[in-house]
């Protein structure tokens, strides 16, 4: 767990919650990969704070599926599961179409500004293929959409809900050849969708979005990261 970035503490934070920021963190970008090992008092002294904070978050972290805490022995970080996964995008899906049309009447100037601006970093990122983990941006393009259709809260649920289809996408990115342009393209539509307020098509393009490039990516993910997969 030596490898895992270690931001500072926020004044304002109580230890568990650092501690759960900490940890959410490195397993959902796969700093912590699926399978490793969490030992409570190895984190206190990483994190600086003491083993109850620790085991706090552990167990908040258990509760989102994250984390399998076994008694009496360690807790570890949860390997994906497709059935999670499955249901992340199913509840995506019906929720985020029903966003992207209501983002088309209630969206102002200033978010619709946001939005090309996340769309301008994307190209950036394919032009000079810069360290920046496209996965970021992608998550931050749909959640602009939900702050524009003024609805933050369903955002942060669907992002507590679909941890484990977050880490498939996370890792899709590891792939030679990944079609990060054909999810620029479809970010593209997307957003053209909304400022001419023309659903047609729509909900084919985020359903093929949200779904495409993980089916077709699984088999060779399973095959190359075996012990990241529930079985």
């Amino acid at each position: 767990m030596e490898h895992i970035a270690i931001p500072s503490k926020a004044g304002n934070e109580t230890g568990r919650q650092y501690a759960y920021r900490v940890l959410y963190r490195a397993i959902m970008t796969l700093e912590l990969e699926p399978g490793a090992q969490l030992q409570d008092t190895e984190l206190s002294k990483m994190l600086g704070i003491s083993r109850t904070p620790v085991r706090e978050a552990i167990m908040s972290l258990q509760d989102a599926r994250l984390v399998e805490v076994y008694p009496q022995r360690s807790s570890c970080v949860s390997r994906i599961n497709l059935d999670y996964v499955e249901e992340g995008i199913f509840l995506r899906y019906n929720i985020e179409k029903a966003i992207v049309e209501e983002a088309m009447y209630t969206s102002d100037g200033a978010a619709l500004t946001r939005i090309r601006e996340n769309l301008a970093q994307q190209k950036l990122f394919l032009d000079t293929r810069s360290n920046q983990d496209f996965t970021e941006l992608d998550n931050a393009f749909h959640q602009l959409i939900y702050l524009a259709a003024r609805k933050p809260w369903a955002w942060d649920t669907i992002t507590r809900i679909a941890t484990h289809h977050d880490r498939v996408r996370r890792l899709q990115t590891r792939m030679a050849g990944q079609p990060m342009l054909a999810l620029y393209d479809d970010h593209c539509a997307l957003f053209e969708a909304i400022i001419t307020r023309n659903s047609a098509g729509m909900d084919d393009l985020l359903y093929r979005h949200l779904t495409e490039g993980y089916r077709s990516a699984l088999p060779t993910l399973m095959r190359e990261y075996p012990d990241y997969f529930a079985h």
